[in-house]
């Protein structure tokens, strides 16, 4: 028997006979890779923006700063573009959703790095008991990872100063090298943005 969720058991259906006929077995489905996340509503989404690429930011400050420990979850640009939340993290199912309204080439490389590195923090903190009992995602040793991030000051300046943007996206894409993450990278001695493509 398989298990649905974590309560109800899902019967084999080898074990039932219908109408003294026996069923044909079921062939399961693959699995989408963890890189292409199907849905009911609509299209796949990819980490490929038409300006930042979510994956590669996540391959230098997987190298960088969590010295390759994370495994690799599904990554993704927003459906829509959301006016005030940046990212999201479902730890459970292991997918990080950055806000499609930063794949702008108004928005410095360095604030979309910011953003995967804070939903980065949430894979690897995970989901911890708050004092009353509650899930508590920002405990006091995630802030304090957070601003380890080398841009973390700048990052938090740039947004409280000119988040959320106003008109249409700028969609002109970025050259690859020569960037915050090409320099995040050289200095820590990790992979180039390039080669992470």
């Amino acid at each position: 028997m398989g298990v649905v969720g974590r309560t109800r058991p899902v019967p084999d259906p080898h074990q039932f006979e219908l109408f003294g006929l026996v069923a044909e077995p079921v062939i399961p489905a693959a699995e989408p890779e963890p890189t292409q996340f199907t849905s009911r509503r609509g299209p796949k989404h990819k980490p490929q923006g038409l300006v930042y690429d979510l994956q590669s930011c996540f391959d230098v400050i997987n190298e960088v700063m969590f010295k390759r420990e994370l495994r690799q979850p599904v990554i993704r640009w927003s459906r829509n573009r959301w006016r005030y939340t940046l990212g999201l993290c479902d730890v459970e199912k292991r997918v990080i959703t950055i806000n499609s309204a930063l794949d702008d080439a108004r928005i410095p490389e360095m604030v979309v790095a910011g953003v995967m590195h804070h939903e980065m923090l949430h894979l690897y903190f995970g989901i911890t008991e708050g004092p009353n009992g509650g899930r508590r995602f920002h405990t006091p040793e995630f802030r304090a990872a957070e601003r380890l991030f080398p841009a973390y000051v700048t990052v938090e300046d740039w947004l409280r100063d000119n988040w959320p943007l106003r008109g249409r996206p700028a969609r002109k894409p970025r050259p690859s090298t020569g960037g915050f993450l090409s320099y995040l990278s050289m200095m820590h001695g990790g992979v180039s943005t390039a080669a992470a493509e």
